[in-house]
């Protein structure tokens, strides 16, 4: 499998390499960090470099998710009016909300036992009108707004189902590989759900915050073989990470 930048070359030494196709990247944080911005920005500069964006969207309706992203310099309409991503928005297909904008994919009647066929169904859809020359970087906001959705022990058979899926694709589907960002906030989730997920990531970058202007940035794990673990300071100002 190929081994591909995440836009930021700091980054890309601190994790052995750069970002395994096929691999899932974990952030994890707590209340008050900015740590979810990394994700954002990994996401933002695949886009750049020509994968076509999937946000997946378990926590909140779509204005005040486009309002926190902005915060950190993402403008998500700009990019979905550009044909540059789409938006799975599962919180709203839950609460019944219907955007009615082309870039932006609901469905009807989720609950537990719906939630990955639907899912999957979206994701299809949406990538029918997408080459398979291009690949597809997603990024989960968040696990732990699924986790309140539907309960931490099924959304942990989800993932494992989820995994049987990307397995089988491997092996029948021809298309590029995609990459997988998910975000985590601890506080709002057992030990238990942060050592599952844990298992099935490939990548793990854990932030704790601090009462001083950068937070602790830890590197826990890649499965590439010139990988240390490692603690970095990371902050962000104006829009841009700093990673020192």
């Amino acid at each position: 499998m190929d081994i591909l930048s995440t836009g930021i070359e700091k980054l890309d030494v601190a994790i052995g390499g750069g970002f395994l196709e096929d691999s899932i990247f974990l952030i994890i944080y707590d209340t008050y960090s900015y740590g979810w911005a990394l994700g954002l920005k990994i996401f933002e500069n695949r886009i750049k470099k020509g994968d076509f964006g999937v946000i997946i969207n378990h926590s909140m309706p779509l204005t005040p998710l486009a309002m926190e992203l902005g915060s950190v310099g993402f403008d998500l309409h700009k990019y979905g009016e550009k044909g540059e991503l789409g938006v799975i928005e599962v919180f709203a297909s839950f609460y019944g909300i219907d955007y009615g904008l082309p870039y932006v994919y609901t469905t009807q009647g989720v609950d537990i036992a719906t939630y990955l066929p639907k899912f999957t169904e979206l994701y299809k859809k949406m990538l029918s009108g997408i080459s398979s020359d291009r690949r597809s970087v997603g990024i989960n906001i968040t696990l732990d707004g699924l986790a309140f959705l539907l309960g931490e022990k099924n959304v942990i058979k989800i993932l494992q189902r989820n995994l049987v899926e990307k397995e089988k694709a491997r092996l029948f589907e021809d298309r590029k590989r995609p990459l997988n960002i998910f975000l985590l906030n601890k506080d709002r989730v057992s030990k238990e759900f942060v050592s599952w997920v844990s298992l099935y990531s490939q990548y793990i970058i854990e932030f704790n915050s601090t009462v001083a202007a950068f937070e602790n940035m830890f590197i826990r794990k890649s499965p590439l073989s010139d990988f240390k673990p490692q603690r970095y300071e990371y902050r962000v100002r104006k829009g841009k990470i700093i990673i020192r």
